[in-house]
């Protein structure tokens, strides 16, 4: 009713347009557009689901505005719905695309963000456990996430891009009348969806199993509605349309010789049900309609890096059918008519009222509230909230926190729908690291990590590392906030580690030691930069322990009259104690990687050993990335020294060695006291994975570095070199390197490196 007003006004303006009055109009403009009604008919536009693929929609309706056909009603499912339900709220077409152009979409599609804005405790789980998924575990035993990706960012695109309607808006009301379907999880019905908020609607439609976790509106549990009508052509009739035109771009079924993987043979399944309801809709269609299917060749359901591509395509497959689409071409003044629409469905300047929380986790409402820090009185903006959510979303404590403008009492307010990560509320994850060396040499080490958040209601999280392999260890520790924003906290920790070394004299390794360290100590941690987008540092107490034992290898001893015998290899027992300081500064966008950003970190310790001596360790390093197109250079530096009276204790202080401690050489084949390292990294980026977000890697590197037992020895003159050529890329193991080492007098290395060293 509102486009008949819109159109009403209009007619007002020129005779010569032919317009809908509302039934209180006067009869004799109502008997003068009845004739209109009956020259033109009323055209429905039906765009199918097919992901990324659904770019071509945009070409159609580009296709469709160069010609003027006036579109009354739009139908869409899935990615059909997004640029269905965008044109519908008063987009043009352009409009859409100009938008999508700008966007990092295989970004957005996966919900993945800037390493360098993630806080500084999740970058270094990341790290730490690369095989990406997080496992939930409770009394009801283990559960993972509802979905590989919860699609918040793409909530929040959509979420703003029609913010200037109302919350509650009927479709009907919009610039162009809209429907769209989803499906319900738990009865398999089709929902359709003729009022609320669009931006929910178009979330619910397009929640391809599997992919994106499905949605929960108003109790229905939600998913991707091309399971039940990829093609919505009834739903197009139902709303009256005498024309449908309708946009196929389905994903075709595989061929048998790709159906050799679990993932093939499951999308399959989902393909041929898609294709099975679509057939039903395509015979809906009559000849005075049309159907247009670009043929989209290779692009898949993925590829939202090829929007442009795409979008071409369904243009030129809509110019092939001009002369079936022509005979519903309007005038310009006609069409300009068309076009303008009824400001009902806007939203008008409101003043926030209230501030209501819907938290279905375990992170407590009055923190949820004070995350959000949604001033009472002060204006709505979508954008603006939505920026906020963004940060809280980063933070991984939700599966997604999302809001909606709600009225009562005849007052506006915001309601902040916190969803919880209620698969938890024990999370684990999980690394692993392989090496091997063409000497033989080789680790293995599988980690587990453990977090359970919110213990209590100020924030109290409880962490564990587990190691097995060549190296056992434990590390717990307790993360108790004690400001209000949780910028600052106390942490009491136990580190445990047992694992084996090789002593080498020169390049022959000459002993094998059994080396176990035990530490216990409090720490203050503090965020550098907003939640600790920069880094973090910390200083406390800590009480160490080392305990060094021979395991393979015997002491050659020479006396002063020549005669030589073979005696145990010493042990050590060593106890320190004092106060220690850290900081760590991370700006790099990838940690094996970069191409781009900085790393400063260093560390400090001053104390006594148990004999009453004084004690003191110090380290520093760096890295520093810069790219210029496919090309890119990493400088990496570190230094280290130890300053203990007993210089024979074996493996206490730094060590060099292994892949990118100088890979020519094995792993902590040189140990001393004092040490200085640096490499000159170059990359070249062969091949992209826009949708994964990694690179494979072309690189080579030049090392050099050295440990000494004194000080007074260090020079950069008497540094070992090392130069090796590789090739690497981050795998759903981790990081992977594989690749070639050499070095002065010989030495040569072969290495293939899976995860952290």
């Amino acid at each position: 009713m509102n486009l008949l007003r819109l159109t009403v006004f209009a007619g007002l303006l020129s005779a010569h347009l032919a317009l809908v009055f509302p039934n209180q109009a006067s009869a004799a403009v109502t008997e003068q557009t009845s004739v209109v009604n009956k020259s033109r008919p009323k055209i429905c536009l039906v765009l199918s689901g097919g992901g990324a693929r659904g770019f071509a929609h945009i070409g159609v309706l580009k296709q469709l505005e160069a010609m003027r056909i006036p579109i009354d009603c739009v139908t869409g499912t899935s990615m059909g719905a997004v640029i269905g339900g965008l044109y519908a709220s008063g987009m043009s077409a352009s409009e859409i695309e100009k938008r999508i152009v700008k966007l990092q979409l295989n970004d957005i599609a996966v919900d993945r963000v800037e390493r360098t804005i993630v806080p500084h405790s999740l970058r270094e789980e990341d790290k730490q456990y690369p095989l990406g998924a997080t496992m939930g575990l409770s009394s009801n035993g283990v559960r993972l996430p509802t979905g590989a990706v919860q699609a918040t960012q793409f909530l929040e695109l959509l979420h703003n891009w029609t913010a200037h309607l109302k919350n509650d808006v009927d479709f009907d009301d919009l610039p162009i009348p809209f429907r769209t379907v989803a499906t319900n999880l738990e009865t398999g019905k089709t929902v359709i969806f003729n009022k609320g908020p669009l931006h929910l609607a178009i979330r619910a439609s397009m929640a391809a199993p599997g992919m994106f976790a499905p949605v929960e509106i108003d109790g229905q549990l939600l998913t991707d509605g091309g399971l039940v009508k990829n093609l919505p052509v009834d739903i197009a009739k139902q709303m009256g349309a005498d024309v449908i035109i309708a946009v196929n771009i389905g994903t075709p079924l595989l061929p048998r010789g790709q159906l050799s993987s679990l993932i093939n043979v499951s999308q399959q399944m989902v393909n041929i049900l898609t294709e099975q309801n679509v057939e039903q809709q395509k015979a809906l269609l009559t000849s005075d309609d049309t159907l247009i299917e670009p043929n989209l060749g290779d692009i898949s359901f993925v590829d939202f890096a090829r929007q442009v591509q795409a979008s071409d395509i369904g243009r030129k497959a809509a110019i092939a059918l001009e002369a079936k689409l022509r005979p519903y071409s309007v005038s310009q003044q006609e069409y300009a008519a068309h076009l303008k629409h009824d400001p009902d469905a806007e939203l008008p300047p409101i003043k926030i009222g209230f501030v209501d929380i819907a938290s279905n986790g375990i992170v407590p409402e009055k923190e949820v509230r004070r995350q959000v820090d949604i001033r009472i009185g002060s204006s709505y903006s979508a954008e603006e909230i939505n920026q906020k959510l963004a940060k809280l979303n980063i933070s991984r404590e939700y599966d997604g926190i999302t809001h909606e403008l709600v009225q009562r009492e005849g007052e506006y307010g915001i309601k902040i729908n916190a969803h919880g990560r209620n698969w938890g509320p024990h999370f684990l994850r999980f690394g692993l690291a392989l090496s091997s060396g063409f000497e033989g040499a080789g680790g293995f080490r599988l980690q587990v990590g453990h977090r359970r958040p919110w213990l209590n209601e100020s924030g109290l999280e409880w962490r564990n590392d587990v190691e097995f392999g060549n190296t056992l260890g434990l590390r717990s520790e307790l993360r108790q906030p004690i400001s209000n924003d949780r910028s600052q906290l106390i942490a009491p920790y136990i580190d445990l580690s047992n694992n084996t070394r090789n002593i080498y004299n020169d390049e022959t390794r000459i002993a094998e030691y059994d080396f176990k360290r035990g530490r216990i100590g409090f720490d203050f941690v503090g965020d550098i930069g907003e939640r600790g987008s920069l880094g973090e540092y910390r200083f406390g107490i800590e009480a160490k322990t080392y305990k060094v034992r021979p395991k393979l290898g015997l002491l050659q001893v020479k006396a002063e009259d020549g005669s030589t015998s073979i005696t145990s290899l010493p042990k050590v027992d060593l106890k320190q104690g004092g106060f220690k300081a850290n900081f760590t500064i991370d700006q790099l966008s990838d940690i094996a990687f970069p191409r781009y950003g900085y790393a400063l970190g260093g560390e400090l310790f001053i104390g006594t050993n148990s004999g009453g001596d004084r004690y003191q360790e110090v380290s520093m390093n760096g890295t520093w990335a810069k790219s210029w197109d496919s090309h890119s250079v990493n400088l990496k530096f570190a230094s280290a020294g130890l300053y203990l009276p007993n210089k024979d204790v074996l493996g206490v202080g730094p060590t060099l060695g292994g892949f990118q401690q100088l890979s020519a050489y094995q792993p902590d084949q040189f140990a001393g006291n004092f040490m200085l390292y640096g490499s000159a990294t170059y990359l070249y980026r062969a091949l992209k994975f826009d949708l994964a977000g990694q690179s494979l890697f072309m690189g080579s590197s030049l090392e050099f570095g050295n440990v000494w037992d004194a000080s007074s020895q260090m020079s950069f003159g008497k540094t070992r070199k090392s130069l090796s050529l590789f090739a690497g890329f981050n795998s759903f193991l981790g990081p992977m390197h594989v690749g070639f080492a050499v070095a002065p007098n010989g030495v040569k290395n072969l290495f293939f490196q899976v995860g952290r060293q």
